[in-house]
């Protein structure tokens, strides 16, 4: 069934105005990728640099995740979030010095989910997420980004009864007006569409709580990132991703970068994480990087 779900997906991952890119052509650059706690699981972020580093054995990818739980653009917070203990971080508190410190030439952010903070539409509310995203835009292209991608929030996966809330409404009316962002050097990947089809063509969830995607959806996120660059992605269950020792080495790489450069950051949740230097975090990568090239090669 994930299958059938991620093939029929796989022919309507971008919405107008987006066009195709080219994959390789983020090799060589310093990739960043922004979100909230979806981001910071690392699923979606290790697919997609797994099957970069997979189907172009070729090329260099230098790719770092640094998603952040609770985040949002909008700066707001529902009261009594996290049981009362912090308010929901904002990414602006932080994202001066992510561009400052790892200079990204390219950023894919996911951000919505939190931001409606889970209430009904509301235009004050909705006026602020948009007036973070164009925030975002600013800033990253004022710190010399090249190209950004903005992905759409994913689905609320909630079925309700008649009548009954359903937040997933805020987030389709967010993914909308992102959609119809016309701005030089931003691509808008439409996942929240293609969630939402891929969803209504299976019987269970892709999240147990509603929010957070289990792997399949991680997956099928990487797969609609990858499929608005352009990428041909095989049709594959995640047993035989999972089991491929290159997948393994990916993910190696991928949470030693992500945790090392969140400490190098520094950032705000329940507490302060002040700026931190590297340390041998990115020696260690490297060493893991020779690893995968061997395995490449033999690919």
């Amino acid at each position: 069934m994930v299958r059938f779900v991620l093939a029929l997906v796989a022919g309507a991952l971008v919405t107008a105005p987006v066009s195709a890119q080219d994959p390789a052509a983020l090799a060589g650059k310093r990739v960043v990728f922004l979100g909230d706690s979806i981001t910071q699981a690392g699923g979606y972020v290790g697919f997609t640099t797994y099957y970069l580093e997979r189907l172009y054995p070729d090329k260099n990818f230098d790719v770092i995740g640094l998603g952040l739980a609770s985040e949002t653009l909008s700066g707001l917070s529902e009261d009594g979030h996290a049981g009362g203990k912090f308010p929901r971080p904002c990414l602006f508190e932080r994202l001066g010095r992510v561009l400052e410190k790892a200079k990204p030439e390219v950023v894919f952010a996911c951000y919505g989910m939190n931001d409606g903070i889970y209430l009904p539409l509301d235009k004050d509310r909705t006026a602020t997420f948009q007036k973070g995203v164009t925030k975002l835009i600013e800033q990253c292209k004022n710190a010399g980004v090249k190209q950004m991608f903005l992905v759409t929030p994913p689905i609320y996966d909630f079925s309700p009864k008649k009548g009954e809330f359903n937040y997933d409404s805020v987030l389709t009316e967010y993914a909308k007006w992102e959609v119809a962002l016309k701005v030089e050097g931003v691509t808008v990947i439409d996942l929240h569409t293609a969630m939402r089809k891929a969803r209504d063509a299976r019987p269970t969830p892709f999240s147990g709580d509603k929010v957070h995607p289990g792997d399949d959806g991680q997956l099928l996120i990487a797969r609609t990132v990858l499929g608005a660059l352009g990428a041909k992605v095989p049709d594959e269950s995640l047993a035989t991703i999972k089991a491929d020792p290159l997948f393994k080495l990916v993910e190696q790489k991928r949470g030693l970068r992500s945790g090392a450069w969140m400490k190098h950051v520094g950032y705000t949740r329940e507490k302060t994480v002040k700026p931190e230097p590297l340390g041998t975090a990115e020696a260690d990568a490297a060493k893991v990087q020779e690893k995968i090239d061997a395995l490449r090669r033999k690919k």
